[in-house]
C-alpha cells in the first residue's frame, strides 16, 4: 500500500508512525509539507526507508495532484481551511482521500461537493480523527444497537499538569473560541455564543468531573442527517477557565481577527501572527477522554448508552500529546479502512457511514486505546 500524508505537523507525524507500525504491507509513505526542513528532521528521526519526503503546498492543486497520482490513497492532515484544495487535487488525480474535519462550516462546504466527487468515482472520507472521527463512529455503532435514538451528546475532557489551551492547531483553537457554537435541539439548528452552556461532565479517572462548554464542531454538520430520528445533537469540550481572560483579552485587542492589518509595508492577519509566535503542544501529564452518549429506546425500554474512549495519556514512544495521538490514530484507521475497501460509498462520506464501525473500535483496542460501554435504563416517573 502506498499512502500520501499531506501536512506533517503533530497529527501528521502520528499518522505516519501508526501506518509504519501497524501495516505490514506499506510499500512507502510519501510525506508532503511546505516546511521541508522540519520534514527532513522528522524523517531522520523516524529512520525508515519506507518514508519518502517532498516539499509541497496543498494550495498548489496541480502540484498536489501530481504527488497524489503516485500513491493509492491520501490523508490530508493540513489545516482544515485547506480541505477544499485537497479535494480538488484528489478529483484531478482520481484518488481516494481522507481528512481531519472541517469545524462544521468547512464540513458543510465539503458536503456540497458530494455529487462531483461521486461522479468522479472516488471517496472523500471527511472528519477522521478522534472527534470528529471516533465520535461519529461510536454514535453510529451505538445507534445500531438501539430501537431508536433521540439524543446524541459528545464530550471531550482533558486535564493534568501545565494545561494549555493550545494543545493542537492554534488557528483552530482560536476559531473554536470565537465562532458561534452550533447545537441541534428539538430538530432545529441553533447558534450559541462560543464557550457557552457550561456543564459539569463526568470522565473516568484520572480526569474526573470537568466543566465542558459548547463550541463549533464538525459532528453537528452530519449526525443530525445520518442518524435516523435523532432530535438533539450537542458537542462540548473542556476548557480551563483560567484561560478565558486571556482569550477575552486577545479578542479585545484584535489578536483573534482573521482580517489582515497593515504593518509598515506588510499585511498580516493577527490570528496568523499569533499562530506563528505560539507553538501548539501538550505536556506529558495531560490525560484526555472522549465521551459519546446516546439516549433513546433499546429493547422497548428508555435507555442511555455511554461510550468512553480512554482516558489516554502522552505517548512517550512517539512524543505525542494526547490530542495529537488520538486524532492521528483515528485518521490512520480511517485512511486504512478507505484503502481496504471498508468505505464502499462514493462521494463525500462522514465517518459514521463507514461499512463496519466495529472494525474501527477494534483497531483502537489494538493500539491500546480502550473503548468501554455503559448501558443504563432510564426510569420515567
Amino acid at each position: 500500500m502506498r499512502v500520501m500524508v499531506l501536512g506533517v505537523g503533530n497529527v501528521g507525524r502520528v499518522i505516519i508512525r501508526d501506518l509504519l507500525k501497524y501495516r505490514d504491507d506499506i510499500e512507502y509513505i510519501l510525506a508532503v509539507d511546505y516546511n521541508y526542513e522540519a520534514l527532513k528532521s522528522f524523517a531522520s528521526e523516524v529512520d525508515d526507508p519506507r518514508l519518502e519526503i517532498a516539499k509541497g503546498d496543498v494550495r498548489d492543486i496541480d502540484g498536489t495532484a501530481s504527488y497524489m497520482s503516485k500513491v493509492d490513497v491520501v490523508v490530508n492532515s493540513s489545516w482544515y481551511e485547506y480541505n477544499l484544495y485537497a479535494i480538488k487535487a484528489a478529483l484531478k488525480a482520481r484518488r481516494d482521500l481522507a481528512d481531519l474535519g472541517g469545524l462544521y462550516w468547512m464540513t458543510k462546504k465539503e458536503l456540497e461537493m458530494d455529487e462531483e466527487v461521486r461522479d468522479a468515482g472516488i471517496t472523500v472520507l471527511i472528519g477522521v480523527g478522534d472527534d470528529p472521527g471516533t465520535s461519529n463512529v461510536l454514535a453510529s455503532y451505538g445507534a445500531s444497537k438501539m430501537d431508536s435514538v433521540r439524543e446524541i451528546h459528545i464530550r471531550w475532557g482533558s486535564a493534568g499538569e501545565e494545561a494549555t489551551p493550545f494543545g493542537f492547531s492554534i488557528l483552530t483553537v482560536l476559531d473554536e473560541a470565537t465562532m458561534p457554537a452550533v447545537l441541534y435541539v428539538n430538530g432545529k439548528f441553533i447558534e450559541a455564543p462560543p464557550l457557552s452552556y457550561p456543564e459539569l461532565t463526568f470522565f473516568p479517572e484520572p480526569i474526573g468531573y470537568l466543566k465542558t462548554y459548547a463550541i463549533i464542531h464538525s459532528e453537528l454538520a452530519t449526525l443530525p442527517y445520518t442518524i435516523e430520528g435523532v432530535r438533539m445533537v450537542t458537542y462540548k469540550d473542556s476548557w480551563d477557565e483560567s484561560f478565558f481572560p486571556i482569550i477575552n483579552f486577545m479578542k479585545s485587542i484584535g489578536l483573534t481577527s482573521r482580517e489582515p492589518i497593515k504593518i509598515d509595508s506588510n499585511e498580516v492577519a493577527p490570528q496568523k501572527l499569533v499562530a506563528a509566535l505560539a507553538k501548539p503542544g501538550e505536556p506529558k501529564g495531560v490525560y484526555g477522554c472522549l465521551k459519546v452518549e446516546l439516549v433513546g429506546v433499546k429493547d422497548g425500554v428508555d435507555t442511555r448508552l455511554t461510550y468512553y474512549v480512554g482516558p489516554v495519556g502522552y505517548n512517550e514512544d512517539w512524543r505525542a500529546g494526547v490530542t495529537a495521538f488520538t486524532t492521528g490514530v483515528g485518521a490512520s484507521i480511517g485512511v486504512q479502512m478507505l484503502a481496504d475497501g471498508l468505505v464502499s460509498r462514493k462521494g463525500v462520506v462522514p465517518p459514521e457511514l463507514v461499512d463496519d464501525p466495529l472494525h474501527w473500535i477494534r483497531e483502537l483496542g489494538r493500539r491500546g486505546i480502550p473503548v468501554t460501554e455503559e448501558e443504563t435504563r432510564i426510569n420515567r416517573f
